[in-house]
């Protein structure tokens, strides 16, 4: 269903080898736990928790890239889903800031050239409210309940 070869945008990337369905779980993410201080800027990981991280698993969860306009994002834990209907050849693209959430993080260069880029990678508590609010529902887990409103409304 997906395989990984060169992108334009970063490197190396996941493609549809065929036309996906909206809902389809495309990769689910994996790798060694590890604690912040365990993490390599450069290297391949995933924020899972306020100090848990998912590092290189050697698979396409290490390739996936990012885009302001994404047409996959997270649904049931480390399950990346596809948000739309995915044409086959077409590369698979989530937010890398629904999953990042550190105070110190001060954000990279965004390269993914979608209209609505944001120009600039930033963590989740960083994003304006209305970003935040239209990305809360494809965050991992540990966004979704850190930025729940008390009252369970879903307010952030």
């Amino acid at each position: 269903m997906i395989y990984v070869k060169a992108s334009d945008q970063h490197g190396r990337g996941v493609f549809a080898r065929c036309d996906i369905a909206a809902d389809t779980v495309l990769v689910v993410f994996q790798g060694p736990l590890l604690r912040r201080e365990q993490v390599e800027a450069d290297s391949y990981h995933l924020q899972i928790g306020e100090d848990l991280y998912i590092g290189a698993s050697g698979g396409a969860d290490d390739y996936v890239n990012h885009s302001c306009e994404p047409n996959a994002g997270f649904r049931d834990g480390l399950a990346l889903c596809a948000l739309r209907p995915i044409r086959a050849g077409e590369e698979i693209t989530w937010d890398y800031s629904c999953a990042i959430d550190e105070e110190d993080f001060t954000g990279f260069s965004c390269a993914c050239g979608t209209p609505s880029c944001r120009r600039v990678i930033r963590s989740f508590r960083h994003l304006d409210p209305i970003t935040r609010e239209r990305l809360r529902p494809w965050t991992l887990p540990y966004l979704r309940d850190r930025y729940r409103s008390p009252a369970g409304q879903g307010c952030i």
